[in-house]
């Protein structure tokens, strides 16, 4: 990792010196990229996971091609790449796309407004000119606020450290574009029918799965249900490791992820109808995945020298430093029998020279072969720096080493006319997922999709084609229709923003309507077990309370504590509130109350068994843990007796609760209870507050 360090501006006065000093400050402190030739390459790359971005220094061109460009002009070019390197070196960011659009669009706005780039001449028309490019670009695309956004960081830049220090505030003009999921026009309405996939083409999937027999089907299959427990991206399936499964004291079955964007380690759970089913890929990863985590360990536990497989034919006293023949290393290697049933015919013939020349005069082997005939020392520098990452000897973004990731296999493990590398290790890429989705078009030799090889096709004879994030889109789209809440999906999806669940939500325009229709049709106003199965707030007054507010949903039913007051000061003992309401009926709510009772159980007999120790405290757990069990005891019994109608609002006793109030009148002998005479309505409250209806 570059070391980070902060430039700071010498002086607000002094613009050139401010800017000559950004530069030689990244230039000469930083050292991110100087490995692909620093300032004096005009293309730059990194990887994360296993996907790379480019950063190429060119002008605009409406067709990119990355292996013909123009580049940026000085002085422009210099300030562009001490600024990527700058704001990568702090943050390495993979939306750095958006920021090489800005640079051009800032450079090409300087050529067109002050006749050179240089960015010192930044200032308001040049700002303008930006805007009315973007828009001439980008047209009526989402894009733009994005780039928006890079404009306002690059401004803000300039001005701070004093570059352009009198440059105008500048406000991103663009709105956030509206989820495609949600559009009304034709082309979103078209791609919305397309981007969900059907129920025939996920359960196909699942047919796959059951059906493998190869390790390829094995392994693809099982990478995809990795992607159909949760809805997940096809770029965080590197990240997990062998040990990823979580199984909770209950049982309950987790994968540990890394969601990307953002989102972090988390924990996604498996429905219990998919938990065998996740087991056994994870048995299937982990016995594929074995030879290419025992090559990877190898590297790193031994660098410098060469993994020595079972189809080398060298003795195993050989030297890592003496040179190879030809054969010996064709077999290292694993090149096909084919060719080396020749080279071995070739060099028993006419000798190892002659043997080297079959090889041909690939780039490779002229470097390997620089300086004579090359070791087993050579091989493993070689094989190292074809196969390692930025982050070696970790997962690319991660802190586990490389050996352990559950997806590793061996180059060309699945090739059909080449052996695997045994000495190598890689992980897979999304577009070689989405090519096990769907059929690859225009190439000369194209491999056949998982759904080809075992015959399956679409309900109208087509071949099934999807991409990893079309799965995704299907279990969020059915996590709407069966009802499940917006953080709760947001979490369960690895989103960190609630409102992107949106771009996902696929239901047709009648799913939705009906969902309208089914809150519309009610004659009366829904209970409050109603109201929560409807998503609609739950009020004071539906729970049985004179009061005007929003009670706020608990995993256990729902809470009444105005907030408004005071803080709450039960440290999260629901269950002993009596501000804490369970609901009958209410979703999900008993199995969490019959987990918590389990705990809680547990926890007591553990105290009572410290108690009889003599153990100090114990005693006091014991009394606070057999008064909490026999609250949560007594509201499962109520949840589940049949004597008690479904949608009852369960409270505790309010005598079992005391507020700290009524506690110090008691004390001092005093009333704890109003004058009814005295009690003022709650219409009359209700219409100080200025409710409607009061």
């Amino acid at each position: 990792m570059a070391e980070i360090t902060f430039f700071q501006p010498r002086s607000v006065l002094d613009s050139k010196q401010n800017l000559m000093d950004f530069i030689s400050h990244c230039r000469e402190n930083l050292t991110l990229y100087e490995e692909q030739g620093g300032f004096m390459a005009d293309k730059w790359h990194f990887t994360e996971g296993a996907r790379t971005f480019p950063m190429t220094f060119s002008k605009y061109s409406e067709k990119n091609n990355p292996y013909s460009y123009d580049p940026l002009d000085e002085p422009f070019s210099t300030f562009a790449k001490a600024r990527v390197r700058y704001t990568q070196t702090e943050r390495q960011v993979t939306s750095i796309g958006n920021q090489m659009i800005v640079l051009r669009l800032v450079h090409d706005a300087l050529m067109a407004v002050h006749g050179e780039v240089d960015v010192l001449k930044t200032d308001g028309l040049v700002l303008e000119k930006v805007r009315e490019l973007t828009d001439l670009r980008y047209p009526e695309s989402d894009l733009r606020d994005r780039l928006g956004q890079q404009m306002e960081l690059l401004y803000d830049f300039l001005r701070k450290k004093a570059i352009t220090p009198a440059l105008p505030l500048w406000v991103n003009p663009w709105p956030r574009g509206r989820a495609k999921a949600e559009r009304t026009d034709k082309e979103s309405i078209e791609w919305q029918s397309k981007r969900c996939p059907s129920l025939h083409q996920m359960t196909s999937i699942a047919d796959c799965f059951s059906k493998a027999i190869t390790l390829e089907d094995k392994y693809w299959s099982s990478l995809l249900t990795f992607l159909m427990f949760a809805p997940s991206r096809g770029g965080e399936l590197p990240f997990l490791t062998i040990d990823c499964l979580h199984t909770t004291d209950n049982g309950r079955l987790g994968v540990r992820w890394f969601g990307e964007k953002g989102f972090g380690d988390t924990i996604k759970w498996v429905p219990e109808v998919m938990r065998e089913v996740v087991i056994e890929a994870h048995r299937r990863l982990m016995e594929i995945s074995k030879p290419a985590r025992t090559a990877a360990k190898f590297a790193c536990v031994n660098p410098g020298v060469f993994y020595r497989h079972e189809d080398c034919i060298t003795p195993s006293e050989f030297s890592e430093e003496k040179p190879l023949n030809a054969l010996e290393f064709g077999y290292a290697m694993n090149y096909g029998h084919q060719m080396l049933d020749e080279i071995e015919k070739i060099f028993h013939r006419s000798g190892d020279e002659y043997a080297w020349k079959k090889y041909g005069q690939q780039k490779w082997l002229g470097e390997v072969r620089e300086h004579g005939n090359p070791t087993y020392q050579k091989l493993a520098q070689y094989t190292l720096s074809q196969y390692k990452s930025q982050d070696w000897p970790n997962i690319p973004g991660s802190s586990n080493p490389i050996y352990n990731a559950l997806f590793l296999v061996r180059d060309r493990e699945f090739h059909s006319d080449f052996k695997p590398r045994a000495f190598s290790w890689v992980l897979p890429s999304v577009n070689q997922i989405n090519a096990q989705l769907a059929p690859r078009r225009g190439l000369k030799y194209p491999i056949k999709s998982l759904f080809q090889r075992f015959g399956i096709v679409d309900e109208d004879g087509s071949d099934i084609a999807l991409t990893s994030h079309q799965l995704r889109v299907w279990l969020s789209t059915n996590a709407e229709r069966g009802g499940m809440d917006s953080w709760q999906l947001a979490k369960w999806s690895g989103r960190a923003r609630i409102q992107d669940n949106r771009h996902y939500d696929l239901r047709t325009p009648d799913e939705r309507e009906a969902q309208v229709r089914s809150v519309m049709v009610l004659t009366e106003k829904p209970t409050a077990l109603e109201a929560i199965k409807l998503n609609l707030p739950v009020s004071y007054q539906d729970l049985g309370l004179h009061r005007v507010g929003i009670a706020d949903v608990t995993e256990y039913g729902m809470c009444t504590h105005d907030y408004a007051m005071a803080p709450c000061t039960k440290g999260g003992e629901c269950m002993t509130c009596k501000e804490h309401v369970c609901i009958k009926g209410m979703p999900k709510t008993l199995d969490r109350i019959k987990r918590l009772e389990e705990q809680v159980s547990t926890q007591l007999a553990k105290a009572k068994l410290d108690a009889e120790s003599h153990i100090f405290g114990a005693d006091r757990w014991v009394t606070f843990l057999g008064w909490k069990l026999s609250h949560i005891r007594t509201q499962r019994q109520r949840m589940e007796s049949d004597n008690v109608p479904e949608g009852a609002v369960l409270w505790i006793p309010p005598e079992h609760d005391p507020s700290p109030i009524k506690r110090a009148l008691e004390q001092r002998n005093l009333k704890t209870t109003p004058n009814a005479d005295g009690v003022v309505d709650v219409s009359v409250v209700a219409g100080l507050l200025g409710a409607n209806d009061a």
